[in-house]
């Protein structure tokens, strides 16, 4: 089978996926926010956000470095995955430990330790997915991703809704991602070309380590940036706060998550093939930036500009205060995405530390931001991310005009132009909402068409040749 015919195929399965599991997110939400209070949901996300924490150190050490090495051995898996089941012994063990020694901490510490206890459980099977997803990315089986994401965020929703319905509270949010992670397990082990068996070759796990060790670097200050953001939302606005935060998230992170990981899982199998080649690199990632660019930009901002309207459908008038956040998220995500190809260019080459630069910067930008913002209320929660976001974009690029030639103008050109194309969506998006009086759904409807008239109207205007050119490659694909 062709390159391209197979390229056309990852990414239709990957689209779907992502489509897929947008649908559920929201079907879910909808249920789960006429059960549950927004305080539940703040308190399932802050829980989640530090068994992730725990998590990094079982799916970042090794996944990134099993699919960019050039040569793989079979040991290299079994090592690895010997390895993080030992990690998650260990925090697991560490973590019961430290609750059982915290016992009569009053606040929210005392309902959210017993929960992050509990759910580090995950950490079995986080780091076995982490290798077994590897796998899959060197033996290009992005099917097998996509179908294991979208069938274990769909019996995810399904128990949280019933686990919901019979009062389980927040054990009910809980229980989407731990379902959905184990589902996905499964399906992986099935579907995966290898049979894994941990083995205790230590000299097979030193070579992965010197990536490795800095991509967890990097990733942990990822993740931990996230917590300290949840945390000093939480500490500003409550648990309600939070919730408004999960909120958001619900609606712009299924996309994110999945366009972030389609985009990086297959741009990687590209763009490690031709690490050396720093010219081909470098046509490689600015092409990809602004193709991407052109399909994506129009459904962040069409997020933002709509967010008030599906927070008002699937959630109802109380989750109100949630609307300015998603807004504001789906922005910060729209014009940040382009460095996460500038990223996985990057670590094509082996520069796994720009990613512990990159993590310190969020975590002081966002965080910092944050703090400073918050005499403005919640709004300040997406206004944080929509200001530092945007800097690891010029930070990345500059680190890869040193690396392979990338010129931050044309990065800038190739993620603006459309930014701006799609921002003409504004109008007929706005009054809509302002001179409307059609029943929620309908609006959102009307909404979307007339939105995606006028992006495509601004586009055959303004980059018609680029557009062009994607749809005969696409058609060539």
């Amino acid at each position: 089978m062709k390159r391209s015919t197979r390229l056309l195929r990852w990414l239709m399965s990957s689209g779907a996926d992502a489509a897929g599991r947008f649908s559920l997110q929201i079907v879910g939400t909808v249920v789960l926010t006429r059960l549950l209070a927004p305080e539940l949901f703040g308190l399932s996300a802050l829980t989640m956000v530090y068994v992730g924490v725990l998590s990094a150190s079982t799916t970042a050490l090794f996944e990134e470095a099993l699919s960019q090495r050039r040569i793989v051995r079979k040991a290299h898996f079994g090592g690895a995955l010997a390895a993080v089941l030992v990690i998650a012994i260990g925090l697991c063990a560490a973590l019961n430990a430290a609750v059982m020694m915290l016992r009569g901490v009053t606040g929210v510490a005392s309902d959210l330790l017993p929960l992050v206890a509990m759910c580090s459980l995950l950490l079995f099977v986080d780091g076995p997915l982490s290798i077994v997803t590897a796998v899959a990315r060197r033996h290009r089986r992005f099917g097998d991703i996509a179908a294991g994401n979208f069938f274990g965020v769909a019996l995810g929703t399904i128990t949280g809704i019933v686990a919901a319905w019979r009062g389980a509270g927040v054990w009910a949010l809980l229980a989407v991602p731990m379902t959905a992670r184990t589902t996905n397990l499964l399906i992986m082990l099935w579907r995966c070309p290898v049979r894994l068996r941990p083995t205790a070759d230590l000299a097979a796990v030193r070579e992965l380590l010197p990536f490795g060790g800095l991509h967890l670097l990097g990733r942990s200050l990822e993740t931990l940036s996230d917590a300290l953001f949840q945390t000093v939302v939480t500490r500003l606005f409550g648990l309600d706060g939070n919730g408004y935060l999960n909120m958001a998230n619900r609606i712009v992170e299924p996309i994110r998550g999945a366009t972030g990981a389609i985009g990086h899982n297959i741009a990687m199998s590209f763009f490690s093939r031709v690490q050396a080649q720093p010219e081909r690199l470098r046509v490689a990632v600015e092409q990809t930036v602004g193709q991407t660019a052109l399909l994506l930009q129009p459904v962040f901002v069409g997020l933002a500009l709509t967010a008030p309207t599906i927070i008002l459908v699937i959630a109802g008038p109380a989750w109100a205060p949630a609307a300015p956040i998603a807004m504001l998220l789906a922005l910060a995500t729209g014009i940040g995405g382009a460095g996460n190809f500038v990223h996985s260019g990057l670590a094509a080459t082996g520069r796994a530390g720009v990613g512990v630069a990159s993590g310190v910067l969020e975590l002081v930008a966002t965080s910092g931001l944050l703090l400073l913002l918050a005499p403005l209320g919640p709004l300040a929660i997406g206004l944080a991310r929509l200001l530092a976001w945007p800097l690891d974009v010029v930070y990345v690029s500059l680190i890869g005009r040193r690396a392979f030639g990338l010129q931050l103008s044309t990065m800038l050109a190739a993620n603006g132009v459309p930014l701006l194309l799609a921002l003409t969506m504004a109008a007929p998006v706005l009054l809509l909402a302002s001179w409307s009086s059609l029943a929620p759904g309908a609006l959102l409807a009307a909404q979307i068409v007339g939105g995606a008239v006028t992006y495509g109207l601004a586009v055959w205007l303004f980059q018609r040749d680029k557009a062009r050119a994607l749809l005969a490659s696409l058609r060539r694909r």
